[in-house]
C-alpha cells in the first residue's frame, strides 16, 4: 500500500522572510463530510456508493491534509500576508472553509463543492464555488495530484476574496 499527501512539495519560499508588519490571516481547519475525514482514499462508483482504494491511503486525515495544502497554496498567492493554521493574537481575519463534496469518480473527474467565510472585526465576506478537473489517470497518485490542483483553484478563489484588504 502506498501513502499520499496533498500539496506541491516542489514549492519552497525563497529563503527566510520577516513576518514583522505583515497582516496575519488565520485559516481555520477545513471541514469536510465526516465519512471522508479518514486516511482512506475514496472513489465514487455510483450515485450513493463510495469505495476505498485497496492500494493507497492518505498520510493523514483528509481534513488535516486539505488544511495544510490550502495554507501552502494561499501563502504562494498572498506573499504579503502570513497564513497561520493555529490561533494567533495577531490575526485580523479568519477564514473558515467547508467542503460540501469531494468526489473522484470512475472517469477521473474530481469535483469539489466549497464554501468559505472570511471574518474580521467588522466585515464578513463569503464565497462558494464548484471546482472540477479531470485526473491524468485513474490511479491513486493521479487522484492525489488532481485534488492538489483543485485545492489550488480553491486558493485562487479565496485569495480573490481576500484581495484588496
Amino acid at each position: 500500500m502506498r501513502t499520499y499527501v496533498l500539496g506541491d512539495q516542489s514549492w519552497r519560499p525563497d529563503g527566510m522572510r520577516s513576518e514583522t508588519g505583515l497582516a496575519t490571516i488565520e485559516l481555520r481547519p477545513v471541514s469536510i463530510p465526516d465519512y471522508l475525514d479518514t486516511t482512506d482514499m475514496f472513489r465514487r462508483v455510483g450515485g450513493n456508493e463510495v469505495v476505498p482504494s485497496p492500494t493507497g491511503r492518505w498520510g493523514e486525515r483528509l481534513s488535516l491534509g486539505l488544511t495544510d495544502a490550502l495554507a501552502s497554496a494561499l501563502t504562494r498567492r498572498l506573499p504579503d500576508r502570513v497564513i497561520a493554521t493555529s490561533p494567533s493574537a495577531r490575526s485580523g481575519r479568519r477564514v473558515f472553509v467547508h467542503l460540501d463534496a469531494i468526489d473522484m469518480d470512475t472517469t477521473g473527474l474530481c469535483r469539489v463543492v466549497a464554501s468559505w467565510r472570511v471574518t474580521g472585526a467588522v466585515e464578513v465576506r463569503a464565497g462558494r464555488a464548484i471546482l472540477a478537473e479531470t485526473a491524468s489517470a485513474l490511479d491513486d497518485a493521479a487522484m492525489a495530484a488532481v485534488l492538489t490542483r483543485v485545492v489550488g483553484q480553491l486558493a485562487d478563489q479565496i485569495a480573490a476574496t481576500l484581495d484588496g484588504e
